[in-house]
Order: C-alpha cells, then sequence, then structure tokens
C-alpha cells in the first residue's frame, strides 16, 4: 500500500509541474492571439466605415504593420507624434502620411468611436488617397492604439517621398567672461534653427536654455552665471510642412563663468 501512495504522489508531482511548464505558455499565445484578433478587428471596423462613406477599404501593409508595433511601443514611453528620440512619427517608415493614436480604450469598438467622433482622426480613417493601414495595439492597464496610413498599395515599394534626411550635428566652443559664457557653432546647411541644453552635471539633466529660430544666428551668450563649471550640447533642425526634425545631440562641453 505504501508503495502504491508513492507511486500516485510521483504521478500527481509530474502533473503539477507539467501543469506549471505548459499553462504560461498557453497564457501567452492566448494574449498575442488577443492582440493580433483586436488589430484586425480595428481593421474591419476601419473598412465598414469606409465602406458607408462610399471609399475602397484598406489592407494592412507589412512594413507599416511592422512600423506600427515599433510606434505603440514608443507610445508607452512617450504619448505624441513626436518619437521618443526627438523624431517625428513618420521617420519610423517612409510609406507613413498619417497616423492615429490613443490610449486607455480596452475594446476595438471602443477606440473606433473615439477616433471616429475626432474629426482629424475620423479624417484620416475614412481619405481616400490611402490604400494601406498597419494597425498597433498594446494591451495592459492602459492600452495603447496606433494606426499608420501609406498612400501606396498594400507590400508595394515605397518611392520614399518622407524620408526625411536630418540635419547635420553643430559643432561649437565656449569662451568664458564675467558671468557669463558665449556659445558659437558652426552654421549648419538649410537649418531653420538650433537649441542650446545646459546643465551643473557632466551626466545630469539637460534642461533646453534657449531656441534659436533664425538658422543664421550662430552666437548665444548665456548670463548671470555663477562661478561654477557649466555643460552645454547643442543640436540643429529643419522645419518641414510646420514640423521639426531634430540633428543628433552634439557632444558635452563645459566651461567656468570669471
Amino acid at each position: 500500500m505504501r508503495r502504491k501512495d508513492n507511486f500516485l504522489k510521483l504521478i500527481l508531482a509530474i502533473l503539477i509541474l507539467f501543469c506549471v511548464g505548459i499553462m504560461p505558455l498557453i497564457i501567452a499565445e492566448e494574449v498575442v492571439a488577443v492582440s493580433s484578433s483586436y488589430e484586425y478587428q480595428v481593421l474591419d471596423l476601419v473598412n465598414k466605415e469606409r465602406l458607408k462613406a462610399g471609399v475602397p477599404p484598406l489592407v494592412m501593409d507589412n512594413d507599416l504593420f511592422n512600423a506600427a508595433k515599433i510606434r505603440t511601443s514608443e507610445l508607452k514611453t512617450k504619448f505624441s507624434h513626436v518619437r521618443p528620440d526627438g523624431s517625428q512619427y513618420y521617420t519610423v517608415s517612409s510609406k507613413i502620411r498619417a497616423e492615429n493614436i490613443a490610449a486607455g480604450q480596452k475594446t476595438p469598438a471602443s477606440v473606433m468611436k473615439t477616433w471616429m467622433n475626432s474629426p482629424m482622426h475620423r479624417n484620416n480613417i475614412l481619405n481616400p488617397k490611402y490604400k494601406s493601414i498597419g494597425i498597433g495595439y498594446i494591451g495592459g492597464n492602459t492600452p495603447y492604439w496606433l494606426q499608420l496610413f501609406g498612400e501606396v498599395k498594400a507590400n508595394e515599394k515605397s518611392n520614399n517621398q518622407n524620408t526625411v534626411n536630418k540635419p547635420k550635428t553643430p559643432s561649437f566652443s565656449l569662451v568664458s567672461g564675467s558671468k557669463k559664457i558665449t556659445i558659437k557653432w558652426n552654421k549648419v546647411s538649410k537649418a531653420s534653427g538650433y537649441q542650446i541644453f545646459r546643465s551643473t552635471k557632466l551626466n545630469g539633466k539637460y534642461e533646453l536654455k534657449k531656441t534659436i529660430t533664425n538658422g543664421n544666428t550662430l552666437k548665444y551668450i548665456d548670463k548671470n552665471l555663477k562661478k561654477k563649471k557649466y555643460y552645454y550640447v547643442i543640436r540643429s533642425y529643419i522645419t518641414i510642412n510646420g514640423k521639426r526634425e531634430y540633428s543628433k545631440y552634439s557632444s558635452k562641453k563645459s566651461k567656468t563663468p570669471k
């Protein structure tokens, strides 16, 4: 009898280990399935609205779909049409012509209701120029939703109309004076302006000190400073269709006022 009891305990232990090992995989598969299902449910709802408006349906594009995954994950870091690195949303793919974002809605129907009640988002969804789409979704306590629209047919190559060459990073120098530091930088071709950031620590938080809105301005004087070391970085930007595209940040330089 004791041998039989031991055998049953062994079988029970094996079953427990099996369940512990396999259940997370099953749950993970269900989560992935729900995510994918939600994205295509949104696509179905989009095309129902387009059918009502008498415009052709959109088709999920592989490139836009992958770009939507990237952009949706970025929304968790920064809920904006500007990406966490400061570049515009369309830099993630040359096919992108417009973007809709949303956060907090629990279902495809609720997020579509939100978008359709917003004139700007509604116009993107019903725009007859758009032929393809990429849809992103991330669940959790605060779900994030995203749509990327393209003018080329799904899975066709883009003619790179939205490809933007970022401006070059300006080099700069610092000159110390009485309670001031003069920042001078080289002119960047076609730059619309420059931004200067300052910190009192090498690896501290760099705050925006000045935005120069004239591409021909090549000097800024930081005044009323204390006699301690200040650190600076600078970047240039170009303005396209009212939106700024920034260069990379320069290397850090420091100076102490006299």
